[in-house]
Order: C-alpha cells, then sequence, then structure tokens
C-alpha cells in the first residue's frame, strides 16, 4: 500500500495546530498516512497540545527555530512514504482533500508538484502568486500554473530528493518563489487541482508582521535575485529594495510617535538595511538538536 508522509512545521501555533491535525486524521484516503509534526521550539503550549497526539503521529521537538525550509528538510528525514504533502499548521482540510491530489498526482504525467484550492478563513479563495499568474487560481478546472503555495503541495519523494528539498537559506517567507524556480528549471509540471480544497487561516493579511519574518523575508528576496536571476539584477534589486525600505523606515519613525508598536518596525528596517549594505544574503542555523517526543 502507498504511503504519504506528511511534514507540519508547527511554531506558536498552539490555536491552529489541534484543528489541523483532526481535519489531517479524518481523511478519508486509500494509502497510509504518515504524519510528522516538527516543533520548532514554540514558546506558547504548543507542546502541550501535540502531546495528545504522540501515538498518532510523529513529534519532533526542535531545540531551536530552523525556520520552515530546514525544519520541513528535518522531518523528510524521517519520513517513511513515497509521497511528500508538506502542510502548514494553520489548515483545515476537508477528508478528501489528500485523496483528489493523490489521484491526480499518480494520473498526471511529468508532475513536479500538485497544489488545492486555498480558502480563506471566511471561505473567500486566495489566489497566491503574482498578479497575473494568480488569475489561473480562479480556474474551475485542473491547470497547470507557474507558481504555487508551499502552505498545501503535494510531491513524490523522488522530486523532492532530485531538487535537493526546499533551500535552508530560506528562514521564512520566498520558500514557494523559490521551489516553484526550482520546479520550472526541472521542466515539471506544477497543477493546481481545484476539486482539493482546504481552509488556510494565514492567507488572511495583518496589521503587524514579526519583525523577524519581516527581516527574513527581505533577506529571502536578496537570496532569490542571487540565485535565480544573476548578479546585475540582484544589484538592481538592492537599490530597489533601499528605495522601498527607506519612505518605510521614515514614515515608522513618524507613526511610532503615536503608536509605540512601529518602534520595533524602526529597527527591523534599519536592520534590513544593514544587511542590504552587507550584502548578507545567507541564513545560518545552528547545528541540528532535535528529538523525538
Amino acid at each position: 500500500m502507498s504511503c504519504v508522509s506528511v511534514f507540519i512545521v508547527n511554531y506558536n501555533g498552539a490555536q491552529f495546530i489541534k484543528p489541523c491535525l483532526d481535519s489531517l486524521l479524518s481523511s478519508e484516503c486509500t494509502f497510509d498516512l504518515d504524519i510528522i509534526v516538527i516543533d520548532n521550539s514554540s514558546s506558547d503550549n504548543s507542546l502541550d497540545v501535540l502531546i495528545e497526539y504522540k501515538n498518532r503521529v510523529t513529534l519532533i521537538k526542535n531545540h531551536y527555530n530552523s525556520g520552515f525550509s530546514k525544519a520541513n528538510n528535518i522531518a523528510a528525514s524521517y519520513a517513511k512514504g513515497d509521497y511528500y504533502f508538506l502542510l502548514n499548521n494553520d489548515t483545515v482540510i476537508n477528508p478528501n482533500t489528500l485523496q483528489l491530489l493523490f489521484d491526480c498526482l499518480i494520473q498526471e504525467y511529468n508532475v513536479g508538484a500538485v497544489v488545492p484550492k486555498l480558502l480563506n478563513s471566511d471561505g473567500s479563495l486566495q489566489c497566491p502568486g503574482s498578479f497575473f499568474g494568480s488569475k489561473k487560481y480562479h480556474s474551475n478546472k485542473p491547470v497547470d500554473v507557474s507558481f504555487v503555495s508551499c502552505a498545501a503541495i503535494l510531491m513524490t519523494r523522488s522530486v523532492y530528493e532530485l531538487i535537493g528539498g526546499l533551500d535552508d537559506n530560506f528562514f521564512f517567507y520566498n520558500d514557494d518563489v523559490d521551489l516553484s524556480k526550482v520546479l520550472q528549471k526541472k521542466k515539471l509540471r506544477m497543477i493546481y487541482f481545484p476539486e482539493a480544497s482546504l481552509i488556510h487561516h494565514g492567507g488572511l493579511s495583518t496589521s503587524f508582521r514579526s519583525t523577524k519574518s519581516l527581516i527574513e523575508g527581505y533577506r529571502g528576496g536578496f537570496y532569490i535575485a542571487r540565485k535565480h536571476y544573476g548578479w546585475f539584477i540582484a544589484q538592481l534589486y538592492r537599490w530597489v529594495v533601499m528605495l522601498d525600505v527607506i519612505p518605510r523606515f521614515l514614515f515608522s519613525c513618524f507613526m511610532s510617535l503615536f503608536n509605540s508598536r512601529y518602534k520595533s518596525y524602526i529597527s527591523a528596517y534599519w536592520s534590513i538595511t544593514l544587511l542590504n549594505f552587507r550584502n548578507d544574503i545567507y541564513t545560518n542555523h545552528p547545528e541540528v538538536k532535535v528529538e523525538i517526543v
């Protein structure tokens, strides 16, 4: 019997992880599920919630926050299945979601990844990618796309190993941009399969983002430009970013006079300016230290 290994990276997701796992464990499928949850050194009560599932999932306690990409790669080292399903912790899947994606993957040819329809908490459609590319996500039929979101993505183990897993240099954000580019370069298809759907709570915008994720998002952008577009475009991109960051820095300075939450953004935008100046585009990870709970 086939086996699908599911990777869920959790970081301070106590409010989301239980509905996510409950929906996953209620899946109606013709294959075995090998669920692997890696907790990235959460500071909330995530582990207290997750411990309830330790007999039904492989629960990995990471002593450091390794970010999204590296944590998925760590999870992959424990995988038993020939198929990998990367799933965000803030999702709720339907009972047939995995089966529909699996059937599509094995029936199509030259497939790098299959992704479902993503819905916001209010049921509205999420359309990942650029303005033009995201239009394909309005399709009611399966369609090849140029960009896939890592919020929920199914691929074979062989493809994951072929591309070397996710790039560890992306701590948070940009991992899906990179993955899409890598799959394109390998001439592998990315299929949007809208008959399969799930709720992705994180798709709705928020007023304030973690300054850590903000900084790493910009760092990832610099790395994307260098990795996929070459030296000249990377240098041009660095200048364009400064035209974006400097006004944001000044705006945050002004708004901090009225709202103290903006003070952290002053520091964040200054850090982004420094890492741009230093061309500090690589993420330094500590030595892996994990344990099975």
